[in-house]
């Protein structure tokens, strides 16, 4: 009897222990994520954002005065603005404050973390500004930061089937990189799986279409566009030596990192952190669809998780 009482007394311990550490979960704030931010004046250049983005391996720069946030640049904003401007100066004689986001979201520290995930969803963004109650900034936390928190404190609360988006656009190896391009666009994809037999054998990310830039984006060395349609036609119309050479199994990343649609969430959140990628491709586990591709699971899906925990 004495032996069965201390199991229970343990089972009953630990049963509470694990509902007082659920509960404190249930209660992160802004503060808890929060990191430092790397600020840039708003007469500091492009070239300045680029140098800072590089040096520090971040993606976004905020732009601040006399430690007031004004808006904030971000590796997309910069590219959508050298996609959309005809680039008739150098990059280190545009301003930033040119082509910052000044329509700024902000928390303050002491902001429940889903509220602000939700905030991120409904204002699609990628990252949050904290400041204090002079409006003063404290620092910055991004969806990485978010999908960290959930994997430590959120987890065997969701399934990945629960929440991936089971609607895949993929490629054939051979696709032809004109084709991929435009799915992208005109989809507004992030990445694109390439399989094989309906098996996930690699993905293509913005990262892997960087060193191609210079053929589809502003222009080679010393040459400018000089209309903005004229660099959407380039953009459409790749020459077909291109299109026939440039394949997606040139550029894609080869035997992407899957899961299985039955993992947890938090499995998910822990292999896109410590990975540092934003998606991973869902495979099946069935006897009928093991291996195959089945979904794909991002960042902005786990904070929809946490987001929808809000009562």
């Amino acid at each position: 009897m004495e032996c069965e009482f201390s199991k229970t007394t343990l089972i009953a311990f630990n049963n509470k222990a694990n509902k007082t550490k659920y509960q404190a979960h249930m209660q992160l704030n802004a503060k808890d994520v929060t990191r430092q931010a790397i600020t840039l004046e708003p007469n500091r250049t492009l070239y300045d954002s680029r140098n800072s983005l590089l040096r520090y391996n971040i993606s976004r720069i905020v732009v601040a005065k006399d430690n007031k946030p004004l808006g904030i640049v971000t590796e997309k904003d910069i590219s959508q603005f050298l996609y959309r401007e005809v680039p008739n100066r150098r990059i280190n004689e545009i301003r930033l404050d040119e082509i910052m986001s000044k329509n700024l979201v902000t928390a303050r520290e002491e902001d429940d973390l889903k509220a602000c995930a939700k905030l991120m969803l409904e204002n699609k963004i990628s990252s949050i500004i904290v400041i204090d109650n002079n409006n003063g900034l404290k620092g910055i936390f991004t969806k990485s930061d978010v999908v960290d928190a959930y994997e430590k404190y959120y987890p065997r609360k969701s399934l990945v089937d629960e929440y991936m988006t089971k609607k895949v656009i993929a490629v054939a190896p051979d696709e032809n990189l004109h084709m991929i391009l435009l799915l992208i666009a005109d989809n507004e994809l992030s990445r694109v799986v390439v399989t094989r037999n309906q098996k996930p054998v690699g993905i293509i990310t913005g990262h892997d279409l960087l060193p191609l830039s210079v053929l589809f984006g502003t222009g080679t060395a010393g040459r400018y566009w000089t209309t903005q349609e004229e660099l959407i036609s380039r953009r459409r119309n790749i020459p077909s030596g291109i299109k026939s050479l440039l394949l997606a199994e040139d550029i894609m990343t080869y035997d992407p990192i899957t899961i299985a649609r039955n993992s947890d969430l938090a499995q998910a959140a822990q292999i896109m952190t410590r990975n540092r990628i934003s998606g991973l491709p869902v495979v099946g586990e069935n006897s009928n669809d093991t291996g195959n591709l089945v979904g794909i699971i991002t960042k902005t899906d786990i904070i929809k998780a946490l987001a929808s925990t809000i009562n």
